[in-house]
């Protein structure tokens, strides 16, 4: 800290030294500055807390977020707005919504009033842990306080509709922003397509595609995927198809994931030449298959009945250095189960004891209902 220069530091500079730290993740070196800061009789305050507690929160520290919070607290110093915020959000996304929910209430009676973040952040929370009516009379107490949501915290909750299957109150909700003159953003469109295809409301989706184009708002990789899986789903792959190859004009390049999807789909549909055609397009566009899309290539390849070629996959796959994972060995093990070729069903069920995974109850009852009774008794030696 320039001592040989006889630069006395202030708060002012220590917290913006600290909050560099912080946000570079050098959390060690930020305990010692702050512990020289107290040293040396510099108190801290509350944008230097606050500083502090984002840093942890960022970087996954919880625990030390919250004793930092406790500390202010303890000295006298008044969190704000900020420092509640940025707490909440971190530990709703943590899945601690009851803490959460305390420090919320703890803003009540100190007379800090949340603002359209906070509570976007408490309803996040509130729906990620399965308590809708919660996060629902919580929206409500904020229109009530004449705090008017904004895009975020419509989303929010028309993504906890969504993934309560309560599509006639996500597609109101939608209604009612639209008609206060707010403008759905593609992240909101997105959490509607994706809640109107696994409810299989294929023409009310597709009147939002519409709507997206009309409305010139971009898809995203995220919609584009959303769309795919969605058509891919509930049948409709030639659409998927279509829609993949028309991706090139629009600047939005493809991912491995929309690929696996389309692979999945194609299979299922019993396309399987043109599934293999996609996969062997992935590296000519300098992608790398990853193990969801090596799984469900192999997966289509068993169930077809061409084991040569799959099994000549697996071996390619290892060699690139991916790893089958227990949903490939489930996978694998079910499908020639499912083809009655067993001995290789227990080939690879060996294969993946010795890595050590252990195969889904799923596919346990298959082998017992599958197996003879030599082969169960066998079988109980490495299960």
């Amino acid at each position: 800290m320039h001592r040989d220069l006889n630069v006395v530091p202030d708060v002012v500079v220590y917290t913006s030294l600290i909050d560099g730290l912080c946000n570079s993740g050098r959390l060690n070196e930020e305990k010692r500055l702050f512990g020289e800061m107290v040293s040396r009789g510099i108190s801290a305050n509350v944008t230097t807390y606050t500083c502090m507690i984002h840093g942890h929160c960022l970087h996954g520290q919880q625990e030390e977020a919250r004793r930092y919070f406790d500390e202010m607290i303890d000295r006298g110093i008044l969190p704000n707005i900020i420092t509640f915020s940025i707490l909440i959000d971190s530990l709703c996304k943590d899945g601690n919504t009851e803490d959460a929910l305390g420090l919320f209430k703890l803003m009540d009676k100190i007379n800090i009033k949340p603002d359209q973040i906070t509570y976007s952040s408490m309803i996040d929370g509130l729906c990620l842990a399965g308590r809708l009516q919660d996060a629902v009379k919580l929206f409500d107490s904020m229109v009530d306080k004449r705090l008017q949501p904004d895009v975020i915290s419509c989303s929010i909750l028309i993504d906890g509709y969504c993934r309560n299957r309560k599509l006639d109150e996500a597609l109101q909700l939608f209604k009612k922003m639209k008609q206060k003159g707010l403008q759905p953003c593609i992240v909101t469109y997105t959490i509607l397509l994706r809640g109107l295809y696994q409810d299989g409301r294929m023409k009310t989706a597709q009147r939002f595609v519409n709507e997206i184009q009309s409305f010139g708002v971009s898809p995203n990789e995220v919609t584009y995927g959303t769309i795919l899986d969605g058509l891919c789903k509930n049948g409709n792959f030639l659409e998927a198809i279509e829609l993949f190859e028309s991706m090139e004009g629009t600047g939005v390049l493809a991912d491995v994931e929309m690929y696996a999807v389309l692979i999945h789909g194609l299979c299922r549909a019993g396309k399987l030449e043109d599934a293999r055609k996609l996969f062997n397009e992935i590296p000519e566009k300098g992608l790398v298959p990853d193990v969801a899309t090596y799984t469900t290539m192999i997966a289509g390849l068993i169930h077809h009945r061409i084991s040569l070629e799959a099994n000549k996959l697996i071996i390619q796959m290892e060699e690139k250095g991916c790893l089958p994972n227990s949903i490939t060995y489930d996978t694998i093990v079910k499908g020639f189960l499912e083809g009655n070729e067993t001995e290789k069903a227990l080939l690879f069920l060996r294969k993946m004891r010795e890595r050590e995974f252990v195969p889904r109850d799923s596919v346990v009852s298959l082998l017992i209902n599958t197996l003879s009774a030599g082969e169960l008794k066998n079988l109980v030696l490495f299960l």
